[in-house]
């Protein structure tokens, strides 16, 4: 629902009340879990429930790494594990993602070879298949795609919910193990467990240049049309 259906709900029982008076009051509505924001303007019942995954000693001394030797490089980390507690069948491994600046991903990434095993920059599913050692850690360098939504969470800079399923959904070949009925599952776990901004969520895809595709495909999996 909109700024304006509410107004409208409201003039049903106070045909003066100011729309100032109504934003006011929607504050509260959010502040007390009645609504959520979904987009701007864009409200749903229920309470607002922030992404905030558990962020790890590694990934924590991981970052820290980065930011002592990169300090004024904007770099984002996650964990493939992070969405595992949403998916039908578990993966054997897991992914730290490390995106970067673009034109800095190579100097990261001989960076941390330098100091971790099995680092790729961005590498084809092919070459992960083939050289990618699964009883360790996975680190990937990648490209930050300018104007990601991004968030802090204990001082590391992580992706928003939003950009990592339209990553998972995009990126497919790399996201190999979280496609077919498991992406299906994340998906609809991720709208269960966290309020997603559908705006924040379509601007990054639109960067992407797949807004259109990625809003079809989310479409069919919450009206549960896809297979």
């Amino acid at each position: 629902m909109s700024i304006n259906d509410i107004v409208d709900f409201y003039r049903k029982y106070d045909s003066c009340i100011k729309k100032s008076t109504v934003s006011w009051r929607i504050i509260a509505l959010v502040n007390n879990g009645i609504i959520q924001r979904v987009g701007r303007g864009k409200y749903e019942l229920g309470k607002q429930k922030e992404f905030t995954p558990l962020i790890s000693k590694e990934i924590e001394h991981l970052y820290s790494k980065l930011k002592e030797e990169y300090p004024f490089l904007d770099i984002s980390i996650w964990s493939t594990k992070w969405i595992t507690q949403w998916m039908l069948h578990i993966p054997s491994s897991y992914k730290t993602i490390i995106e970067v600046e673009k034109g800095s991903e190579e100097n990261v990434f001989y960076f941390l070879s330098d100091i971790q095993d099995n680092v790729f920059l961005n590498p084809s599913k092919d070459i992960l298949n083939k050289y990618a050692n699964t009883s360790e850690p996975i680190i990937i360098v990648k490209n930050l795609v300018t104007g990601s939504p991004l968030q802090m969470i204990e001082k590391v800079q992580i992706p928003s919910i939003e950009k990592i399923l339209v990553d998972l959904i995009l990126d497919d070949e790399l996201y190999s193990a979280y496609q077919g009925r498991d992406l299906v599952s994340i998906i609809e776990n991720a709208y269960e467990y966290n309020t997603i901004n559908k705006d924040k969520l379509l601007r990054y895809a639109k960067r992407r240049t797949k807004g259109m595709r990625l809003e079809q495909f989310i479409t069919k999996i919450r009206k549960n049309d896809i297979s």
